[in-house]
Order: C-alpha cells, then structure tokens, then sequence
C-alpha cells in the first residue's frame, strides 16, 4: 500500500524538493512555463562556504521539468569546458562565472554561450548539500570498490576542512557533530547507502576523470530527488475528488489535491523547510505551488497506471567532447567545445517530446 500512496506523492515532492522557496526577495513570477509547459532552472553546487559565489561551483546542472506530462530531465556540464566571457581575450572555465559573481553570473554565461533562457536558479555549498541529503535519509547509489576507496580518502579530507573551519571560528560547534562523524564506509555494491557527506564525497571524486565525477554527481541528485519523495511519502497521502478518499492512510496526512487547505500548505511547507534553510535561489511560493500542484495532477493519474514517472527521470552529460583529449588554452587544460552542436544537444535531450 505504501508504495503505492508514493507513486502518488513522488513527482510532486521531488518537484518541491529542487523549486524552493526564495530566501530574499524577488520580482513576483506568476508562471514560469514556456508555451510548451517546460520549466527550467539551473542548479548549482560549489565547494566553499557561500551559496552565492566565490568558490569552485562544481556542479552546473540544467533542469527541465514539463508540467504538462511530468517529465523530469537533469543535463549536467563538466566545469574543465571552456566557454566565451565577456570581458577575458581567451575562453574561461564554465566555473569562473560562479566564483566572479556566482549564480545570477553563472546563469548570465550559461545562456549566452548555449542560447538558451534559463532564469531561474539553485545554489548551494557542499556542507548544505550534505546536510539536506541527510535530512532526507541519504542517497542508495552503485559504488564500485574502486569508487568505495577513493571516497574514503575524500571523506577523510573533507572532515579534516570541517574541523579546521571549526577551530577558526568559522562553524559552531553544533555543525561538526552533524557532519564530522565517523562516514568511513565498508560496503559497495548496486544498492549502496551513502549518508551527506559520502553522497557528496563520491559525486565529487575524480580520481579517473571529470566526467565519471560528473556522472556519479548527477546520479547523486537523481537519488535525493527519489529521496525526498521515499521520506515525505511516509507523512502524506493524495487523491482528487474523482477519486475515493483512501479509508487507510497509516497516520499519515491526508491530502485532497483538488483542495488544498492552509493547513495543508502550511504542512508540505515545514516538511521541506530544510531545503529552504540551505540553499540560495530566486523562486517565489506562487510559483512553486502552482507547478507543483500540475506535477501532483499528472504523478497522480500516472499512478493509477501503475507508473512512478521518478523512474523516469533522465540524465545526461555533456559537453559533446568531454570525453575526448584535453585541449591547452594559456597553460589551462580543459575542453575547447563547438557551442553550436552542444546547444543543439543540450535542447534536443532536455525538450525532446
């Protein structure tokens, strides 16, 4: 019965999950939806201190989500491409953007170069991405023996960062005894479980190349969007006024999606509070109702067919030449791409119908 009601709830919650509420204020945006229904945003992730700017931003992650047929698709971009930026003679890392002026720069970049529209943006430090994965129980991913070792040693180093921030001053001491556990980890295999600070740790291991790193980042995200669903599944059940109100619900909170009550509003929003008090982002409420509410419609109908559309979610990476020799531009080696046919790609993968 369980899985069943998360069917119901999972592309809803993981929609939730990555549109959060804005911890500053913003212009008012009614509907973000192009005329196709596909809603965009990039996602970043850095590993310094701020959610916005100054560091390596590691993960730059477009976004298209279709509230008309609940598509779900993350395009990553290794950070070694070269791209075009104003103000530089010759090409930059696609990660400059990010440490200049961070994310409203990197989203300014990423257009110009790729042609694309993006708006909408998600940004968050590696201590903030480990504390929400945590929050919602980890992440179950397919870690080789290999991959097990190399984290180990990524682990290690970065509680050694925590512990050095914290006798700077820089992190109280209530932030170390949530991240700097013991996270040394035996297992490995197709269902290994990885707790914040490994899921980040192993998303961000490059001990065989960029893009393998980028890989496993991805798959990390795509796991805490199953995640947060899985988590929040357990506190709510949905249904609509076609359907029969469900006479079992197992104490959970019973939602009818065809009237949402302030209460039940006030409910889903506690229930993801800790993405809203990690991360940096210009989203407003309305807007993230209003999509979540057409992903709940569409998740819900799927689910009465037997379809999790979570398992269909759908991840890329590029660019086109990310696996191919690194080029050298001014003593910096990285990927010197053909913008045009990674536009192309970037579009045809994210809006394909």
């Amino acid at each position: 019965m369980k899985k069943k009601y998360r069917r119901q709830i999972s592309l809803v919650l993981a929609l939730v999950m990555l549109t959060v509420l804005s911890p500053v204020p913003v212009r008012a945006q009614e509907n973000v939806a192009d005329e196709d229904g596909w809603v965009n945003f990039l996602l970043i992730c850095n590993e310094g201190m701020s959610n916005r700017g100054g560091n390596v931003g590691n993960t730059c992650m477009a976004v298209a989500m279709n509230e008309n047929t609940g598509k779900i698709r993350l395009m990553m971009f290794t950070w070694d491409t070269f791209v075009k930026y104003e103000g530089y003679d010759i090409p930059q890392k696609l990660d400059m953007a990010y440490r200049n002026n961070g994310p409203e720069e990197t989203v300014k970049v990423f257009n110009q170069n790729f042609d694309m529209g993006i708006e909408l943006f998600m940004s968050l430090n590696y201590l903030n991405l480990a504390t929400l994965i945590d929050d919602y129980g980890g992440v179950t991913v397919d870690v080789s023996r290999a991959e097990r070792n190399a984290l180990n040693s990524m682990v290690a180093s970065k509680k050694e960062n925590i512990q050095a921030l914290q006798d700077a001053n820089l992190l109280d001491q209530l932030m170390v005894e949530l991240l700097a556990k013991e996270y040394y980890l035996s297992e490995f295999g197709p269902d290994t479980h990885l707790n914040g600070l490994q899921a980040v740790g192993y998303g961000w291991l490059q001990y065989d190349s960029v893009y393998n790193c980028c890989i496993r980042e991805v798959e990390v995200i795509a796991n805490l969007f199953r995640s947060v669903s899985s988590t929040l599944a357990d506190e709510v059940v949905l249904y609509t006024d076609e359907v029969e109100k469900p006479d079992i619900h197992d104490s959970r909170r019973v939602v009818n999606l065809d009237h949402l009550t302030e209460e039940d509003l006030e409910f889903m929003n506690t229930a993801i509070s800790p993405i809203f008090e990690t991360s940096y982002n210009n989203l407003t409420e309305n807007v993230i109702i209003s999509i979540a509410l057409a992903f709940a419609r569409i998740s819900f109908l799927a689910s009465k067919q037997g379809v999790d559309i979570m398992d269909q979610l759908e991840y890329k990476v590029l660019p086109l030449e990310a696996q191919q020799p690194y080029d050298n531009v001014a003593g910096t080696e990285g990927h010197l791409i053909d913008y045009e046919a990674n536009s192309k790609a970037m579009k045809e993968f994210l809006y394909r119908e």
